[in-house]
């Protein structure tokens, strides 16, 4: 019997629509039925429309925005076949993860591909500080930081930039909040009181603009030793009325459903009862986790 919690609004990232997943989207839907998936949300990398911006693997390929932008309308169209395909065994949401906040025209490009290709939901992430990703490498990483002239200094930059993307984006789903994490663990200027306040501010914008807060279990097959975000995040989120939901951030076969039951567990650790799930409708449904 399915289990209604099972859900993931983050992943299905897949090796036919980008360049670093590894298997095709329909062999990762059918894991997400295997699995017990009641809903999966499919969240291909919007396009980005300058090439300073694409990752190592899309610059080895010789890509161009046009690739970027053909990849994804045949995402799109992959994505809803399979959604009608596959409706009696799981509900489907066709997405779009808008991950990069590089120039004062992201939220007009969010909203124009939002329109054109009529997705069901956005994620809304940030991947990319200074101009610079810092989540590809721990090289990556510290080139970053240095840039924003050390780790606090990096943190709150990232974190104005997610709250810019909120504003900006309005993102049904917000992603992986403290990725940075990845590199620095619980290092002490992940929590500070600047950090803290800014990320209370963030909570505060999601709290009132309805969105919903992923937990996202890509962490633990990172090596961290909770999901993103960090418990004192959910305690805080928790407290602030925000809503939560879960996500594998799957980019393969394998990590579909991965770790989903210890996001359920890790959220009832911390006080949180209850996860929501986005629908085809449009609205969102709360789901006991008990």
């Amino acid at each position: 019997m399915r289990e209604p919690w099972k859900i993931s609004m983050h992943g299905g990232h897949s090796g036919d629509f980008s360049k670093h997943g590894q298997d095709d989207l329909e062999p990762m839907l059918k894991a997400a039925i295997a699995f017990g998936y009641t809903t999966f949300g499919v969240t291909a990398h919007a396009p980005r429309s300058a090439d300073k911006f694409f990752y190592a693997e899309e610059v080895e390929a010789s890509y161009t925005p046009r690739d970027l932008n053909a990849d994804f309308a045949n995402y799109v169209t992959e994505a809803r076949r399979l959604q009608t395909a596959y409706a009696d065994q799981l509900e489907i949401l066709v997405g779009a993860e808008v991950e990069i906040v590089p120039e004062a025209g992201f939220d007009t490009e969010a909203a124009a591909l939002r329109v054109q290709h009529n997705l069901d939901y956005i994620v809304g992430s940030v991947h990319w500080v200074n101009e610079m990703p810092f989540d590809t490498s721990r090289s990556d990483f510290d080139t970053a930081v240095a840039s924003a002239g050390g780790l606090e200094p990096f943190l709150l930059r990232y974190y104005d930039l997610v709250a810019q993307m909120i504003e900006r984006v309005h993102p049904e789903v917000v992603g992986h909040l403290d990725v940075p994490r990845l590199y620095v663990g619980d290092s002490d200027a992940m929590s500070s009181a600047p950090v803290r306040h800014k990320v209370d501010d963030i909570l505060e914008r999601v709290a009132a603009g309805g969105m919903l807060l992923e937990v996202n279990v890509s962490a633990l097959r990172k090596g961290l030793t909770a999901p993103y975000p960090a418990s004192w995040i959910v305690e805080r989120a928790r407290d602030a009325s925000v809503r939560f939901t879960l996500s594998d951030d799957s980019h393969s076969v394998e990590q579909v459903g991965a770790h989903i039951a210890d996001g359920r567990d890790y959220l009832l650790t911390n006080g949180v009862r209850s996860v929501w799930a986005l629908r085809v409708s449009g609205e969102a449904q709360e789901i006991a986790l008990e």
